[in-house]
């Protein structure tokens, strides 16, 4: 195998797909990246048996061949050498060694054969739909934050896609908030209801080779264990988690009493200010509406405390609730517009976050005792 190849043009590739690369793994060939060069085109395939990520090029070819080396090293190496220069990759068919020069500079990898590398099988897909890319980003982002992390309800640890015609809705919940998302979209033709859980890596994976500024069409093809993704010259697919997800509409409030709004930002900043003599283990926050005014309150063991008012357009009885100020941060974070809409039913129900600048993205929150 031999070829030249842009520096630049390799960092990318790298780049796209070393995030399916495990740092650490006892199958040594799992912290591989997979480079295979056939009929003019240079293909890097990373994976850690759960997602795997490809990304290729058309390219002088010198000698057709494959093999695997470190992804990180790789990608360090690459990173390493000067912007402008040109990078000949080359490993001799009788050498266990990948040559990479760049400029005066020369390296060796170690490498494992290629044939040892386990590229996923051709999937039967049954569905297939197109997204924009920044409409798909969108929902991975509004949401990805509430997932649960190493639950024992593995089905948390992953993001629900739940498409029909004409509208995808993205879901995750970690059993103490939830966050939904819509997109809708008249394009979108699904002969049934698809409902897919992406797991936690793949959804991180995902959102992060989309672009939230980008207007192309990405296609979306699912089967019954797999998502993939085809984006320009990467290609991203994921196995799915085999689970039941909960009926996460169950779960939003339909019928609020209680609504006030709130400045976003100034909530916001509210928020992280009480939130410095919160218990630093439960991080719980009271809130209290009275007439024309929220106070957020918050206290500590060593018995410290912090309040203060926000002006807010309400009337009636007290109300007080309390909450996991970190919780409440995040979603406020979240959301986008200068307003923020909260909506309450009692002390013991979950509250409602939305923004009427952001369509179709709401959070749960359930209340803490304090």
């Amino acid at each position: 195998m031999k070829f030249t190849v842009a520096r630049d043009t390799l960092v990318e590739l790298l780049a796209n797909v070393v995030g399916a690369v495990e740092k650490k793994h006892t199958t040594k060939i799992l912290e591989n990246v997979l480079l295979s060069v056939e009929n003019e085109r240079l293909r890097l395939v990373g994976t850690d048996l759960e997602i795997e990520l490809s990304a290729s090029i058309n390219i002088q070819v010198d000698r057709e061949g494959a093999v695997t080396a470190p992804a990180r090293k790789l990608l360090d190496i690459t990173k390493a050498l000067p912007s402008d220069s040109f990078i000949l990759v080359e490993q001799d068919e009788n050498s266990s060694r990948l040559l990479i020069k760049g400029g005066r500079s020369r390296f060796e990898l170690a490498t494992l054969p290629a044939e040892d590398f386990p590229e996923l099988d051709e999937i039967p897909l049954s569905n297939e739909l197109v997204l924009m890319e920044s409409q798909f980003k969108r929902l991975l982002d509004k949401t990805a934050f509430c997932m649960a992390n190493q639950d024992v309800r593995y089905y948390l640890n992953g993001l629900l896609l739940d498409i029909t015609t004409g509208m995808v809705s993205s879901v995750s919940t970690d059993g103490h908030r939830l966050a939904l998302a819509d997109c809708r979209d008249e394009s979108i033709a699904i002969a049934e209801r698809v409902g897919i859980i992406v797991p936690r890596k793949g959804a991180l994976e995902l959102s992060r080779i989309l672009e939230s500024s980008s207007d192309v069409s990405v296609r979306v093809q699912l089967s019954e264990n797999h998502i993939r993704v085809e984006k320009d010259n990467v290609r991203f697919t994921s196995k799915l988690i085999d689970g039941k997800y909960p009926d996460y509409k169950a779960a939003v409030p339909a019928n609020t009493t209680l609504k006030i709004q709130l400045d976003r930002m100034v909530f916001r900043d509210t928020l992280a200010r009480v939130a410095i003599l919160s218990n630093e283990k439960f991080r719980g926050i009271r809130l209290r509406l009275t007439d024309g005014l929220l106070t957020l309150m918050s206290n500590n063991p060593e018995q410290e405390s912090a309040e203060e008012e926000i002006d807010v357009n309400y009337s009636g009885e007290v109300f007080e609730i309390g909450f996991n100020v970190n919780y409440l941060l995040e979603a406020v974070n979240h959301l986008d517009g200068e307003t923020v809409n909260f909506n309450f039913t009692s002390s013991a129900a979950s509250a409602l976050l939305s923004s009427d600048d952001d369509d179709g993205v709401r959070y749960v929150v359930m209340p803490v005792r304090l």
